[in-house]
C-alpha cells in the first residue's frame, strides 16, 4: 500500500482520480461525473483547492478522499470586524469495492483530519451516511426548514395579498444566467446580505452550478435595469436551492409567478433557522413544513466553533446575557470552556473551572445545534437545565450550493 497526497493536480493527474471516483460511484448510483457536479473543485485550475488523498496497490488508485478547504464569513458592513472559520469539506469518499474491509478509509479519514488541522481548520464537514460517518467523529448539526408549496396555497396566499389585475400580471421574469451572465456582481451583492458566508465572488457562479443545478436571475417586468434577485433550481426543478431577493415581501407573488412560469404544481423550498424573514414568508404560503438536521460535522477547535456560532446567533437573536462553562468529554479527557455573552460581546476560553454542563462530542454537535435541543429542554434534569435562556440551539446550516 503506497498513501500520497498533492495539494495541486495536473489534468492528467484529475482525470486519473475522476476515473476511479466516478466508477466506484457510478457502480451504486448509476451514472456520476464528479466534474459536472462539482465544478468549483473539479474545472480546470481549480487545483489549489483540493487536496487529494490517494491509497494505491501497485500504482493503481484503491481509495480516495478529497478535502475542500473554505471559510465561513459572518457579514459584516465593514470587513475589518469581519469574523472567519475555517473549515475542511469531506467529498468524493470512494473505495473500490475489491478493497473494501482493509482499513484504507480509516486510513485516509485519519490523514484528512491532520491536513485540516495543519491548514488551521476548527471544523469538519460531509454529507452522506449519518452512521457510517458517526464512527469517524462526525455528527448531523444544524437546523434545515423545509416548506412544501402547492399551486393552490400559493394562489390562495397571493389572493388574500393581490387583487384580480395584479394577480393576472406576471411581475417578475426570470432569465437562466451562466458564468458570462452580465448580472452576476448584482447576484452576488444579494448573495452578500446572508448572515453568513462560504463564497467568494470568484467562485460564486461555480457553486451555484453545482448538482447540475439551474440559476436564474429575477427580473421585476416593470423595471428591466436593474435584477431584484436570484433563484437556484434542482436539475428537475422540483425544489428551490437557494434564493435571494432585494425585499423579501415580494417572495410570494415571485413564487407564484415562477411556477406559473414552469406549469408547477410542487415545490420544495429549504432555509436555515436564521433566515427568519424568509421563514415567516413561507409558513405563510405552504401547505406543510418541517425541520430536520442539516450537513454533519466534527469540530477540531472547540473555542473558534463555539465563538463563531454563538457571533452567528447574534446576528438573529439576541442570546441572554450569562456565563456558562461547557465541558467536552473527549477520548481519554475532558476539556471545559468558559462561555460569556455580555454587552453583546462573546467571549470563550479554555478553562479550570467545573461545568455547568458536559457532552460528549456527538451529543455537543446533536443536542447544542439540532432540533433535537427542544427535545432535551423537556426532558427532567436533561443537560440542558443549566443552559441560559435563548442560548441554544445555535445555528448551522449552508445552501446546497455550497456541499462538495
Amino acid at each position: 500500500m503506497e498513501s500520497i497526497e498533492g495539494l495541486y493536480c495536473n489534468n492528467e493527474e484529475l482525470e486519473e482520480i475522476l476515473d476511479f471516483a466516478n466508477m466506484v460511484f457510478s457502480m451504486s448510483y448509476g451514472s456520476v461525473d464528479f466534474a459536472a457536479l462539482y465544478p468549483k473543485a473539479y474545472r480546470h485550475g481549480r487545483g489549489e483547492f483540493v487536496t487529494h488523498h490517494v491509497i494505491r496497490e501497485n500504482g493503481k488508485i484503491k481509495a480516495l478522499i478529497d478535502s475542500y478547504f473554505f471559510s465561513l464569513r459572518l457579514n459584516s458592513q465593514l470587513d475589518i470586524l469581519q469574523q472567519s472559520l475555517k473549515g475542511a469539506y469531506i467529498g468524493t469518499v470512494s473505495v473500490h469495492p475489491h478493497s473494501r474491509g482493509k482499513g484504507y478509509l480509516k486510513a485516509l479519514m485519519t490523514r484528512a483530519e491532520e491536513c485540516a488541522l495543519e491548514k488551521g481548520c476548527a471544523f469538519m464537514i460531509l454529507d452522506g451516511d449519518r452512521h457510517r460517518y458517526r464512527r469517524y467523529g462526525f455528527e448531523r448539526a444544524g437546523i434545515r426548514y423545509s416548506f412544501n408549496i402547492g399551486i393552490s396555497n400559493i394562489e390562495h396566499c397571493c389572493a388574500e395579498i393581490y387583487d384580480d389585475d395584479l394577480m393576472n400580471t406576471p411581475l417578475y421574469s426570470f432569465e437562466e444566467v451562466d458564468s458570462d451572465s452580465a448580472y452576476l456582481d448584482a447576484m452576488y451583492e444579494l448573495y452578500c446580505r446572508r448572515n453568513v458566508l462560504a463564497r467568494t465572488r470568484a467562485d460564486f457562479m461555480l457553486c451555484l452550478e453545482g448538482g447540475n443545478s439551474v440559476t436564474y436571475v429575477i427580473i421585476d417586468t416593470l423595471n428591466e435595469e436593474m435584477p431584484v434577485g436570484y433563484i437556484s433550481l434542482s436539475e428537475d426543478a422540483k425544489n428551490v436551492l437557494e434564493f435571494e431577493l432585494d425585499d423579501i415581501s415580494k417572495l410570494p407573488k415571485m413564487i407564484y409567478d415562477l411556477m406559473a412560469g414552469i406549469d408547477s404544481v410542487q415545490l420544495g423550498i429549504s432555509v436555515g433557522m436564521d433566515e427568519i424573514e424568509k421563514i415567516s414568508y413561507l409558513e405563510k404560503m405552504c401547505d406543510y413544513c418541517n425541520a430536520s438536521m442539516s450537513h454533519q460535522i466534527k469540530i477540531l477547535d472547540y473555542a473558534a466553533v463555539l465563538e463563531f456560532l454563538f457571533l452567528w446567533k447574534q446576528k438573529y437573536c439576541a442570546p441572554a446575557e450569562s456565563i456558562c462553562v461547557i465541558g467536552i468529554k473527549k477520548e481519554g479527557c475532558e476539556e471545559n470552556y468558559l462561555v460569556s455573552v455580555k454587552d453583546e460581546r462573546i467571549k470563550v476560553i479554555l478553562t479550570d473551572k467545573k461545568a455547568d454542563m458536559v457532552f460528549d462530542e456527538h451529543e455537543f454537535i446533536r443536542l447544542l445545534t439540532t432540533n433535537m435541543c427542544f427535545v432535551e429542554q423537556q426532558r427532567s434534569g436533561g443537560k440542558l437545565k443549566n443552559a441560559p435562556a435563548g442560548w441554544f440551539p445555535l445555528p448551522f446550516y449552508l445552501p446546497d450550493a455550497d456541499a462538495f
